[in-house]
């Protein structure tokens, strides 16, 4: 099995060299950079990574779209009861409990680089749970006061485009485009594209 190269963010510098002493006891893992931020890691380009761990917390490093799509994979540890751990599983995150074990860690790092996503049972359960017997969420907060523009930059966000991308489609600049990216992120109380778009997702407000 080839040794695979991590990256690991997290507040605590503790919590930093505590996975990665645990990763290098479990063997075949390479601990090439760390940083407090999910920011300073990009800003480093992963430091060559092929796995990103990120502690998140209560708070949060939100900014996961910068990976999604063109960068390493990522191993999210979420709080109990985060409401995002379904929004991440979606955006193809692996998630598992914080202070979850080294082998537990080794193990997503190693489903991640196989292309599969990770997660316990409990984050499972809680992410299918609107998935059963029928039952949807409600429409979340904030999709009732999107613009008419608004839901067609939204539905072009759910395709993948940038903001460039979305200028040319809907015959609007670049620069407004953001504009409207910002305006439906602020409206969906969303921490970024990708969780606006994980939002509409589970909503049904747009297709997969």
């Amino acid at each position: 099995m080839p040794t695979l190269r991590i990256a690991i963010a997290a507040p605590s510098a503790l919590v930093r060299a505590g996975i990665a002493d645990g990763l290098a006891a479990e063997g075949g893992f390479d601990v090439v950079g760390a940083a407090a931020t999910l920011a300073e890691l990009a800003a480093a380009g992963w430091f060559g990574a092929e796995i990103v761990v990120v502690d998140v917390g209560t708070s949060g490093d939100a900014e996961l779209d910068a990976i999604a799509g063109n960068g390493p994979h990522a191993i999210v540890l979420a709080s109990d009861g985060d409401e995002r751990t379904g929004e991440w599983l979606i955006d193809g995150c692996s998630v598992l409990r914080r202070g979850a074990s080294p082998a537990a860690i080794a193990g997503a790092a190693r489903a991640a680089h196989a292309g599969l996503v990770a997660t316990s049972p409990a984050f499972a359960a809680e992410a299918l749970r609107y998935e059963r017997v029928g039952a949807r969420p409600p429409l979340p907060a904030g999709f009732e006061t999107l613009t008419p523009r608004e839901r067609q930059v939204l539905a072009a966000m759910s395709n993948g485009l940038g903001n460039r991308e979305i200028g040319g489609a809907l015959g609007i600049s670049a620069h407004t485009a953001k504009f409207h990216v910002a305006q439906i992120i602020a409206k969906l109380q969303a921490q970024s594209r990708a969780h606006a778009v994980a939002k509409a997702l589970r909503a049904g407000f747009v297709d997969a």
